[in-house]
């Protein structure tokens, strides 16, 4: 079943994965429309998009604005952990 996330109300949207596999390696894709990988792994794709959560959750407002203003949506973004 699937719940509201902590601060939503009312009903639950769709929610899709976020991570996919493309030409036998892995990506994940952000809110702000970049794909990030490859990453040689599900799990190794899914350890790397916790992170990424936790960085955009506890990054001040200036590296964040830095930072998304440099992602290309719907790229491939080299990610290197």
């Amino acid at each position: 079943m699937i719940y509201n996330r902590p601060g939503e109300k009312g009903n639950v949207p769709p929610r899709s994965s976020r991570i996919f596999n493309m030409e036998n390696v892995w990506y994940f894709s952000t809110r702000e429309g970049a794909d990030i990988g490859p990453f040689n792994s599900q799990i190794e794709a899914n350890n790397s998009l916790q992170d990424f959560i936790q960085f955009i959750q506890l990054a001040n407002k200036a590296t964040l604005q830095i930072f998304l203003s440099t992602l290309s949506p719907r790229k491939r973004q080299p990610f290197c952990s």
